[in-house]
């Protein structure tokens, strides 16, 4: 958890800067377009797919470790999933086995 928010001190570090070295008149909407646009999730908009039946995507956003449970085999990979994108890691898309 330290972790995350040392990436989040930073990032918001980096985002003032930038805000700092523009002459925008609206500091507050030059930041959010720069968090928007530079943002790890800002490039992943498209999602995977809705699973098909008897499938289920796996791994939680933003930070993703998907897999999946025995009975079940991973039949795709995506930053989405059929939800909000991963940061880290990925989700992968659980089917149930049919042996």
């Amino acid at each position: 958890m330290k972790t995350f928010f040392a990436f989040a001190a930073a990032f918001v570090s980096v985002a003032a800067a930038a805000v700092a070295n523009t002459n925008n008149t609206d500091q507050s909407s030059a930041a959010l377009n720069y968090l928007l646009t530079n943002s790890p999730a800002g490039h992943q908009v498209q999602e995977d797919g809705p699973a098909p039946p008897g499938c289920y995507w796996d791994g939680t956003a933003p930070f993703c470790a998907g897999s999946c449970p025995r009975g079940y085999s991973e039949e795709d990979r995506g930053s989405c999933g059929d939800g909000a994108c991963c940061w880290t890691g990925y989700k992968v898309l659980c089917c149930r086995n049919t042996d």
